[in-house]
């Protein structure tokens, strides 16, 4: 078994001008009909990764074009509409959302030394949501992560992760990044600040870390750390922003520790840019001599002008070859067999040779629920996706209040005053009750558009 994702990356919609619309947009047409195909030929793909500038200036009307294309993408696929993962880039940032105050925030920021801006980063965190002269620029950009459940944690830890499973016992750790906290018009390598928040996280047996970054490490303050810490406790980092693709594998022989380094290049680069990339990632474990190995198979896909189509890249593999096969050595896995697996299930008490994974999965979530008492958090749910995606995508924030107020989701106190935040804390709050989400589903399906309307998981 494999993971696959569509790798797309500074997709820049909004950036159109000067009668190169229908260009784009044919080039994103191509891309639905090439990705469609390798879905077909490989196996639908897990999830769709966006490692930032989904969007070209931060606005509404960019984010939402943006989604409807990734509904098309995620259909022609084979894949849910809500299976989408994305981080921020620079363009996502709306700037005529910041303040002069915070001008001055980042300008101070930027003229420290690294251990300086980090602790005045934290100090500036800590104040939250409604005082953070990082967050409001990102306000649009917010609204459309939402959907996807890629939001960010708090003011103080902008990131988000999600796991899946692999065979074996292991788990993908997918961890996506902010780096855009302190991004404005003076930009520069060795400006930007990511914050120990984010990249100093735990290496956790048979997990591996796959990070999404949408700055490479040259562009950061604090660079030194952030690259120490992520690239110890990541096997693969996703990077976009350059517009090049490279891939990098980096072997620590003191260590013993392997990383690989995937630049994206550009889904959409800029109007003066030709080149346009997407990748198609295969992940899978696979174990040698008593060693575990991510496998890492790339499939760069680039636009061939003189055939108006998607096609493998074989100009920058050597050998001309489709993809890339790249492994990574885990140090922190050890495979359990299926026999291993089955011993396990039976010492817990679990005769059945169905993993707990499966087993729950063939379950209704009602099912599930009343199992563990009626009170569970099925924040991670099928059902929860599918209703957070509902929920952000075509509801106006008015509409939103209202379904959270009706339901008596909205928490007594609060002290996140920014209406967002409180939705999303709202949302996640209600998932720890059936009732509750059975009675949102049904507040929200009369508000969206009647073919997205479905039956009532909960």
């Amino acid at each position: 078994m494999a993971h696959r994702f569509i790798h797309l990356s500074d997709i820049h919609f909004g950036q159109e001008k000067h009668g190169t619309l229908p260009k784009h947009e044919a080039v994103r047409k191509a891309l639905l009909k090439d990705a469609k195909q390798l879905a077909e030929t490989r196996g639908a793909p897990s999830r769709v990764l966006v490692t930032g500038d989904v969007a070209f200036s931060g606005k509404p009307e960019q984010f939402e074009t943006a989604a409807q294309w990734l509904d098309e993408l995620t259909r022609s696929c084979g894949c849910k509409e809500v299976d989408v993962s994305t981080i921020p880039g620079n363009h996502d940032c709306d700037r005529n959302a910041i303040s002069a105050q915070a001008k001055i925030v980042y300008a101070t920021l930027r003229a420290s030394s690294p251990e300086v801006a980090q602790a005045q980063l934290h100090d500036i965190s800590k104040d939250g949501e409604s005082a953070s002269p990082f967050l409001p620029k990102l306000h649009a950009y917010r609204k459309f992560a939402n959907a996807y459940g890629c939001d960010f944690a708090s003011a103080e830890k902008p990131f988000w992760t999600r796991l899946l499973d692999l065979p074996g016992g292991i788990k993908v750790r997918l961890v996506g990044l902010t780096s855009v906290q302190v991004s404005n018009d003076d930009d520069a390598l060795g400006k930007m600040l990511l914050g120990n928040e984010q990249y100093i996280f735990e290496e956790e047996d048979n997990v591996v870390s796959v990070v999404l970054l949408h700055h490479p490490f040259d562009w950061f303050i604090d660079k030194v750390e952030a690259s120490q810490y992520i690239c110890n406790r990541a096997r693969v980092i996703l990077v976009g922003h350059e517009h090049s693709l490279n891939i990098h594998k980096t072997t620590d022989h003191m260590s013993g520790r392997e990383w690989l380094v995937i630049y994206a290049g550009a889904t959409n680069p800029a109007e003066q840019e030709l080149k346009f990339i997407y990748n198609w990632l295969e992940f899978s474990c696979e174990e040698k001599d008593g060693v575990a190995y991510l496998v890492t198979e790339i499939f760069p896909r680039a636009w061939v002008p003189e055939r108006v189509c998607f096609e493998a890249d074989r100009n920058r593999i050597v050998g001309g070859a489709e993809s890339i096969r790249v492994e990574i050595v885990c140090t922190n896995v050890r495979m359990i067999t299926a026999n291993q697996q089955v011993g396990k299930q039976i010492a817990s008490g679990r005769t059945s040779a169905v993993s707990p994974i499966a087993e729950s999965a063939g379950q209704p979530e009602k099912a599930q629920l009343a199992r563990k008492g009626g009170r569970a958090m099925v924040k991670d749910s099928a059902g929860f996706d599918r209703l957070r995606y509902l929920f952000w995508r075509h509801l106006d924030w008015r509409q939103r209040l209202k379904v959270l107020v009706d339901v008596n989701a909205l928490p007594e106190t609060a002290d996140q005053p920014l209406p967002q935040i409180l939705e999303r804390v709202a949302l996640e709050t209600a998932a720890k009750d059936v009732a509750t989400l059975h009675r949102l589903w049904e507040a929200v399906m009369p508000l969206i558009p009647a073919e997205k309307r479905d039956t009532n998981p909960f």
